[in-house]
């Protein structure tokens, strides 16, 4: 069952989410923090929820590692198997303009199928990728 956010819950999030599995990303300038090492899961597997104030995501491995993540339904909870926060269209063409300039030096795409939107990143040969909804017009 989809839930509503906005840009903020959904920003947010993502910051919350890419610094568990990448850190680095997330340290202001001249602060060296390492990210720590991919889980080594077994193929199909996937590994513990990991769930921030306002974002959850965990490991998963299939033919890469991904570190899949999305929005909480409230704060601290994470959102069920199959939930995704929605956003309004507007709202997640700011999502995309932000995330493509915030991390540009990861090959930052945004993936959109319809009414799903996949906004990834590459690091340390891993895949981050954050679920969202999109609103139609």
């Amino acid at each position: 069952m989809p839930f509503e956010v906005d840009f903020d819950w959904a920003s947010q999030a993502i910051i919350e989410t890419v610094a568990v599995p990448f850190p680095s990303l997330e340290t202001p300038p001249g602060v060296v923090v390492a990210d720590p090492p991919i889980p080594q899961l077994p193929p199909l597997q996937s590994g513990p929820v990991t769930v921030t104030m306002l974002g959850s995501g965990r490991w998963n491995r299939d033919s890469s590692y991904r570190f899949n993540a999305g929005c909480n339904r409230e704060p601290h909870v994470a959102a069920g198997i199959g939930e995704v926060g929605l956003l309004s269209a507007a709202e997640a063409q700011r999502l995309e303009d932000w995330f493509l300039q915030r991390y540009p030096t990861s090959g930052p795409l945004v993936l959109k199928n319809g009414g799903k939107w996949n906004l990834t990143l590459t690091r340390n040969g891993a895949v981050y990728n954050f679920h969202a909804g999109i609103q139609p017009d």
